[in-house]
C-alpha cells in the first residue's frame, strides 16, 4: 500500500529517510520546518512541496515523520494534536508512552544509523525498530520499514532506549576518540591516512573476534612505562591527559575482570 508521508524536520534523518520511502513507492507529500532553507532543499531532493508552517492541516497527510531532537517533540506533539493520520516518531529514546492522553495513533521507526548530508547511504541492510501505540499501527510501520530495509525488528521502548545507549558508545564516542587521534596528527603536521588502515582493522577486527579479545595497547599490557610517557606528552592539554587516563584505567579494569573470570 502507497501512503502520503508528511515530515516535520528537514534534518539528517529526513534526509536519508525520506528519499527512502519515496523509493519505495510512497509519497512524499510535504516537507515542514522553521528553516525554509532546509525544508526547500529537501522538499527538491523529493520532489514535493515545502513550507516554514509548522503543521498544515490541509495537507492530506496519512502518515507524518517527526524527525526533531527529543527536546522539540513535546511541543511539536501538542501542536499536531488534531492530526487523524499516525505520527511516527524517529528517536532513540522518545517513549511511546509520551503521546499517552493525546489521541493520537502512534508509533516509532528507529533506524540504527549514523546519518550525514555528505554521505548517500544504502538501508538495506540497517536495522529498523518498531513500535506501534496498537497492532494495527505497528503493521503499518513494519511493511513502510520492510520496504527500504531487511532487518525488520518490534521492540518496546524499554528496549530501545539501550539499543540507543550502546549505539551512543559504538558510535558517537568512538568518533570522538578518532576525532583526538585526528587532532594529534595534524597537530604535529603528520598524515592522518596513516591511520586508515588501523581503523578499518580496529572495527573489521572487534566485529570477528568481539572487542575484549580485540584489544590491544598499553592498557591492557599493564604497561605503565607507555602510559606515564604518552601522559606525559599529552600535558599540553589537561582535558585529554583526563581522557587518557580514564580509558586506560577502564580497559584494565574490565581486563582484570576478564582474567579473574577465567581462573
Amino acid at each position: 500500500m502507497s501512503y502520503r508521508i508528511g515530515f516535520i524536520g528537514a534534518g539528517r534523518v529526513a534526509w536519508h529517510l525520506a528519499p527512502a520511502l519515496k523509493n519505495a513507492g510512497h509519497q512524499i507529500v510535504q516537507i515542514i520546518s522553521h528553516s525554509e532553507k532546509s525544508a526547500k532543499r529537501l522538499g527538491d531532493r523529493v520532489g514535493c512541496d515545502d513550507t516554514g508552517i509548522l503543521f498544515n492541516q490541509g495537507s492530506d497527510i496519512q502518515i507524518l515523520f517527526l524527525t526533531t531532537g527529543d527536546d522539540a517533540l513535546v511541543e511539536i506533539i501538542r501542536e499536531v494534536t488534531g492530526f487523524q493520520g499516525v505520527v511516527v516518531i524517529t528517536s532513540g529514546t522518545f517513549s511511546l508512552n509520551r503521546f499517552n492522553g493525546t489521541g493520537l495513533r502512534s508509533g516509532v521507526l528507529y533506524p540504527l544509523q549514523t546519518f550525514s548530508f555528505e554521505r548517500e547511504l544504502d538501508l538495506k541492510e540497517v536495522p529498523v525498530f518498531i513500535e506501534g501505540c496498537n497492532p494495527e499501527v505497528t503493521d503499518i510501520l513494519v511493511n513502510l520499514a520492510s520496504g527500504f530495509s531487511n532487518e525488520v525488528y518490534k521492540t518496546r521502548s524499554d528496549e530501545r532506549k539501550w539499543i540507543h545507549l550502546a549505539a551512543v558508545w559504538a558510535n558517537n564516542f568512538s568518533n570522538h576518540m578518532l576525532a583526538n587521534a585526528f587532532g594529534i596528527m595534524n597537530e604535529h603536521s603528520l598524515p592522518v591516512k596513516w591511520l586508515e588502515p588501523l581503523i578499518r582493522e580496529t572495527f573489521s577486527k572487534a566485529m570477528y573476534l568481539g572487542p575484549q579479545k580485540s584489544q590491544t595497547g598499553p592498557a591492557v599490557r599493564h604497561d605503565q612505562m607507555t602510559i606515564l610517557k604518552q601522559l606525559d606528552l599529552l600535558s599540553y592539554s589537561r582535558e585529554l591527559q583526563v581522557l587518557y587516563q580514564s580509558i586506560s584505567d577502564s580497559i584494565q579494569s574490565v581486563s582484570g575482570e576478564e582474567k579473574n573470570n577465567q581462573l
